[in-house]
């Protein structure tokens, strides 16, 4: 003789909270399953060995420069005795900061723009934005003229921030923090100078001139001077 044995059937309401339940805890291995692959795919900030770019302090870039350094400390120490010398220091810090990233840039092997690429444009110190400038130097194709006016730039407008700066200092505290600065903006020049002005400069990935010449069509070649007469 066969002995049946018979399940008891669950009743309508069980059976939608056994649903219920279920469609829970899909959603919950769901989510969970697409929070690990947001964390695992979101972009990585390319720091490198040289310490962050941001988060480590004000100016960034701060520690890329032993003079800059200094020139922080020294004039963050003094007060400034000008009406202008709140927003004098605001924009020396800036701009040392601003140049700091420039070098470290420059110093990285990897040619792409990171630090210099948040950094903020400035009418007062700045020919361009100071990230185009760098992108330029690693594509070969910044003129020396370009680079030499936005060197001089820098150079002529931190002068006149840190003597604004310095008014209540003694001569001697006065020529070794000019002079710091000098060194300073030597360093960043000489840097700018190896980088950006040698090598072939390179478009899209195929060489081309690094300053556009003006173009003359062959069917005017052969034509005279022009000295304003018919």
């Amino acid at each position: 003789m066969v002995t049946t044995t018979h399940l008891p059937i669950p009743s309508g309401g069980e059976s939608a909270i056994s649903i219920m339940l279920v469609s829970i805890l899909i959603a919950l291995i769901g989510g969970f399953i697409g929070y690990q692959l947001w964390i695992g795919y979101r972009p990585m900030s390319r720091e490198g060995f040289g310490g962050p770019v941001k988060g480590s302090g004000f100016p960034d870039c701060l520690r890329s420069s032993t003079e800059a350094a200094q020139l922080y400390e020294i004039v963050n120490s003094t007060d400034p005795a000008t009406e202008t010398g709140p927003d004098d220091l605001r924009e020396f810090n800036v701009l040392i900061g601003k140049l700091t990233c420039f070098k470290r840039d420059l110093l990285s092997s990897s040619g792409i723009v990171e630090a210099t690429r948040t950094q903020p444009f400035s009418t007062s110190h700045d020919m361009e934005a100071i990230a185009e400038t760098t992108a330029r130097c690693f594509a070969k194709t910044i003129p020396d003229r370009d680079l030499r006016l936005s060197l001089e730039k820098w150079k002529t407008r931190g002068n006149l921030l840190l003597k604004r700066l310095c008014v209540n200092m003694n001569d001697t505290a006065h020529k070794e923090t000019m002079a710091l600065f000098k060194a300073f903006m030597s360093d960043i020049s000489s840097l700018a100078a190896n980088v950006c002005l040698n090598g072939d400069a390179v478009i899209a990935g195929k060489p081309g001139p690094r300053m556009v010449d003006g173009y003359e069509p062959t069917s005017i070649s052969n034509l005279s001077v022009y000295k304003g007469y018919f």
